[in-house]
């Protein structure tokens, strides 16, 4: 793609949530316009940016769709901030000769952190507890049966990659066993880590929570179904710091009502609300009803440092794209 002798747009979202000013410092000398929107709809997308020459997006609050990556007529890269890129057709933007890229590295720590918290607080009845004192209840419930010590349980990992491997070394700290399932990673480099290597059958078999690391692809896409859930223990927590799509979610709403499961935590669901603009978007879900459920809205990637870190580095590979150089992070090959 030609490079055009102008001056040239970026289009960065989540306008009203984030300033621009770690994307300034990384365009300062170049000849680029901030052009920072609010996103809800896929139609926000290509009515704010139709006519830009590469994108920012901080919160993928809409899905960059066929249609919308047609609707981009001058658009030479669009760089997600984050890992995941299921929202991006990443196919059409390399038809169009469309650069994407990703941050691949950024949240491990984060992400690793608050899945040993969402197990905490399952285990240790936190919500519950929590509610009643602020309520102005001292309910010292020593009689239920739901909280046990980590020391002993076994914590199966569906997926190993980087993020899973820091939770087995936190969840290890605690004096848990760890099983995963990954089928790209064999049993010596887990066993390194001193995991051992199951099925995805095998770790909803034995463990006392599971937790999903998996990427969300079509193989993936459901994993966390009826029959999954059917073979999980009883007094087994369900987390999720992934991607919603992995679990069915009205599969899981059935486990919990009938106590096949014993409770979840959630960071990320199949549908979740536009955080883009002012106004805190309701959230609407089943879920919600269960106390033995702990929620909490796709932040699990969250920290000053990683929300910095993320932005300079997407912003880095769209600097270099529009310099005419090759990104580091790309996730397609545009024709």
């Amino acid at each position: 793609m030609t490079k055009p002798n102008r001056t040239r747009t970026v289009g960065v979202t989540a306008g009203s949530a984030f300033d621009l000013r770690v994307e300034e410092a990384v365009f300062d000398g170049l000849d680029v316009t901030l052009r920072p929107v609010d996103i809800e709809t896929t139609d926000d997308l290509m009515r704010e940016l139709a006519d830009v020459d590469a994108v920012i997006d901080r919160l993928l609050a809409a899905s960059y769709t066929s249609a919308v990556i047609d609707s981009l007529d001058h658009c030479e890269v669009i760089a997600r901030c984050g890992i995941g890129v299921d929202g991006v057709d990443t196919e059409r933007a390399a038809a169009r000769g469309m650069h994407v890229v990703n941050v691949p590295v950024y949240c491990q720590d984060e992400v690793s952190e608050h899945t040993i918290m969402l197990l905490l607080a399952l285990e240790r009845n936190l919500s519950t507890y929590d509610t009643a004192m602020h309520d102005g209840v001292w309910a010292q419930d020593v009689t239920t049966t739901q909280v046990h010590r980590l020391r002993g349980q076994t914590l199966g990992l569906v997926g190993f990659g980087t993020i899973a491997q820091l939770v087995a070394e936190k969840a290890q700290a605690f004096g848990m066993d760890v099983v995963a399932s990954d089928p790209y990673i064999d049993a010596e480099e887990m066993s390194q880590s001193g995991v051992e290597k199951a099925t995805f059958e095998e770790v909803l078999d034995v463990a006392d929570a599971v937790s999903l690391h998996a990427p969300l692809v079509s193989e993936t896409r459901g994993t966390m179904d009826a029959a999954a859930f059917e073979r999980m223990q009883d007094s087994a927590y369900l987390i999720n710091v992934a991607r919603g799509g992995l679990v069915v979610e009205d599969d899981l709403v059935d486990a919990l009502y009938n106590d096949e499961i014993a409770g979840a935590g959630l960071d990320v669901f199949e549908t979740e609300p536009s955080s883009q603009g002012d106004a805190a978007p309701p959230f609407e879900s089943p879920l919600r009803d269960f106390d033995t459920v702990v929620l909490t809205p796709h932040v699990a990637w969250f920290s000053q440092e990683a929300n910095e870190e993320r932005r300079r580095m997407a912003a880095r590979d769209v600097r270099r794209v529009l310099e005419g150089t090759a990104p580091e992070n790309p996730v397609n090959e545009p024709q």
